[in-house]
Order: C-alpha cells, then sequence, then structure tokens
C-alpha cells in the first residue's frame, strides 16, 4: 500500500478533519474562539463555524485532485513529482488540520 505517492493520505485528512468537527460540535461550548493574536483568542464566534475547516480540508482536497491544476504545479518550472506535489498538499491540510484541533482545544481551555 503506498500512503504517500497516492491520494489516500490525502483523503484521510480530509476525512480526519470532517469526523472531527462532527464529533467536537457536539461538545463545544456556543461560542468559540475563532481568531487568535500572540496566542491570545481575540475574536469568538458561533461553535458552527468549527464546520469552516473541514470545508476548506475539502476544497483543497478536491481542487489538487484535477488534473489541469495537478498538471500546471508538476510541470512549473521547479517539476513537481507526483510524490512531491502529494507531500505539498498533504502539508497544507496538516496545517489546516492543526488549526482546526487549536481551535478545539482553545474552546475548553
Amino acid at each position: 500500500m503506498k500512503l504517500v505517492g497516492s491520494r489516500k493520505l490525502t483523503w484521510g485528512m480530509c476525512s480526519i478533519g470532517i469526523l472531527l468537527a462532527i464529533v467536537s460540535v457536539f461538545f463545544l461550548p456556543q461560542i468559540i474562539p475563532v481568531h487568535f493574536a500572540n496566542g491570545i483568542a481575540d475574536d469568538f464566534g458561533n461553535k458552527v463555524e468549527i464546520f469552516l475547516f473541514p470545508i476548506l480540508l475539502l476544497i483543497i482536497t478536491l481542487l489538487t485532485g484535477k488534473e489541469n491544476i495537478k498538471y500546471f504545479l508538476t510541470h512549473s518550472k521547479t517539476f513537481l513529482t507526483d510524490i512531491q506535489y502529494n507531500l505539498m498538499i498533504d502539508g497544507v491540510l496538516g496545517i489546516v488540520l492543526i488549526a482546526e484541533i487549536y481551535v478545539i482545544y482553545a474552546s475548553f481551555v
């Protein structure tokens, strides 16, 4: 099973983000932090806003799976291989997933 070179890891990270939001919405307080400055929450929103993260994950996953976008990014001046392309996308998804986890964590602290 080739995990890094395929889109399995990408879809797995997307699925984790969606499931995390669905489960956490039942436990989150009504108001959650949505913006941070220097590690301190300075803006708050409704707990439904936790679904912005999985929506972003899904958009990134779907758009980067399109052949014309993949062709453009893999045949630019850098000529990314498929593995490099998938790792780049997975890195972006990882950052969004970490931000989602941090918002959930900060909601309870």
